[in-house]
């Protein structure tokens, strides 16, 4: 007997959660967050983001609060652990619906 939508889905669901790229990245966006270190560049961007409205000194500021944040090296680790969790969710939606897409196409 075939299985339901609701049991692939799940099952998917739990291979999803053992997969090691999705562990790794929780595991570093815990990281990210709990560091004082990231806490306050994010803060610091978020002050630029109220100044670059105001001027364009605020544009410069925005700029380097931003690389700073995104070059620092827990935000870099969780960046690069979400491009492969993004890569593995792309190839799984190809999978899931490419067909799904080229039958919705045809009944136009």
């Amino acid at each position: 007997m075939a299985k339901d939508i609701y049991t692939l889905a799940y099952e998917l669901k739990e291979l999803l959660e053992a997969d090691q790229r999705i562990k790794d990245l929780n595991k570093k966006e815990e990281a990210m967050k709990n560091s004082e270190e990231v806490k306050a560049l994010v803060e610091k961007k978020e002050q630029a983001v109220s100044l670059y409205i105001d001027s364009p000194k605020g544009q410069k500021l925005l700029h380097q609060s931003k690389l700073e944040l995104d070059n620092h090296p827990l935000v870099r680790d969780y960046l690069d652990a979400y491009i492969k969790v993004r890569d593995l969710y792309f190839e799984i939606n190809d999978i899931l619906f490419s067909g799904l897409n080229t039958h919705l196409k045809e009944r136009k």
